[in-house]
């Protein structure tokens, strides 16, 4: 079964982008995000290059990372919503970069230019090949040493929306995700199945570095 179209996809994220915003007003304070940005930054701190996030919806994580642990690195942030963007913008500063974009393609990123790249529960709307692009053109961007930070939905089979869309949307296992990083050239470090509170699904979070 294939995902559902990304202009599908992005009209889905359009349409919700508020809501979801305010969803993570409250999400984004769960210790788990807490523990994998201040790891991250531990791992960068003597690591030249922006902090990309490839799927940056409302800028959360991005926003967290910033007021707590860097505030002198550069952030990018990518989203296929231009709501989303938008959000991301009032939400970061005027120095910062975000833009309307699609994680397989980072035409706008210079390589070895990236110190982190991180993608938060994305990957269930793209193929194994959607994947597989994606990790490529991160490891492209990402400096000597750069890390990539991946939070998805594990498993196997579609994701159930309910009555909220119709979206087609897949889930990959730990191994799987772990397959792929190693095949696109990453060296893997960390992957981690844990369940999600009041939510039917585990999530995997996978920590790599581009040797």
């Amino acid at each position: 079964m294939k995902p559902s179209a990304i202009n599908k996809v992005r009209k889905m994220y359009e349409a919700t982008a508020d809501s979801y915003s305010e969803m993570m007003d409250k999400e984004i304070d769960l210790p788990i995000y807490a523990d994998l940005l201040g790891r991250l930054q531990e791992d960068i701190a003597n690591t030249p290059g922006a902090l990309l996030d490839t799927a940056c919806g409302s800028g959360h994580m991005l926003a967290m990372f910033r007021s707590r642990y860097d505030l002198r690195r550069s952030l990018i942030g990518i989203d296929l919503s231009p709501r989303m963007v938008a959000i991301t913008n009032k939400r970061l500063s005027k120095d910062d970069l975000v833009m309307v974009g699609d994680m397989r393609s980072l035409p706008r990123i210079d390589s070895g230019s990236i110190a982190a790249v991180i993608n938060f529960f994305a990957l269930h709307h793209l193929d194994v090949e959607g994947i597989r692009a994606s990790m490529f053109e991160w490891l492209r961007v990402l400096v000597p040493g750069g890390r990539l930070l991946v939070a998805a939905w594990e498993g196997s089979g579609t994701i159930d929306y309910g009555e909220e869309s119709d979206i087609i949307a897949l889930r990959y296992t730990s191994h799987e995700l772990s397959k792929i990083a190693k095949t696109a050239g990453f060296l893997v470090t960390r992957s981690v199945v844990e369940p999600v509170d009041d939510f039917p699904m585990d999530a995997v979070y996978l920590e790599c570095i581009k040797e």
